[in-house]
């Protein structure tokens, strides 16, 4: 039985978005303080431009090993979204990947970190 109270990123990005870069910014019990804040600080920082702020994931899901959210731009966004989170991320670890439709790929050669790297499990994805 599901039990989720969230939706990811992909049940709620409006039609038409262009889904061409993911940023997922990982935090435990006790960063979530901090990650809820920058969470409501990338809402208002991105106010009213095509960058698309996900809800807060309280439990692993997929290869994510911890609690997480998610925030989905277009190409033309990548510089602003990522120096914004270079900055406003703090100590929290942040992967930030292509979205090419091969998961492996997006999460592995198609990402760079922003600080501590979280080991994903990449068995999740299909081969």
């Amino acid at each position: 039985m599901n039990t989720r109270t969230y939706k990811v990123n992909s049940q709620l990005l409006p039609q038409g978005f262009p889904r061409e870069f993911d940023a997922h910014i990982y935090f435990s019990e006790v960063s979530l303080q901090k990650a809820q804040s920058l969470h409501d600080e990338a809402i208002e920082q991105f106010k009213g431009q095509r960058v698309f702020v996900g809800e807060m994931i309280p439990e692993p899901i997929g290869p994510h090993p911890t609690p997480m959210f998610e925030i989905n731009f277009p190409k033309e966004f990548f510089t602003d979204v990522v120096l914004w989170l270079m900055k406003a991320r703090g100590d929290l670890s942040v992967l930030v990947h292509e979205l090419t439709g091969n998961d492996l790929y997006d999460h592995t050669q198609a990402a760079m970190w922003l600080g501590e790297a979280v080991p994903l499990d990449y068995s999740r994805f299909k081969s």
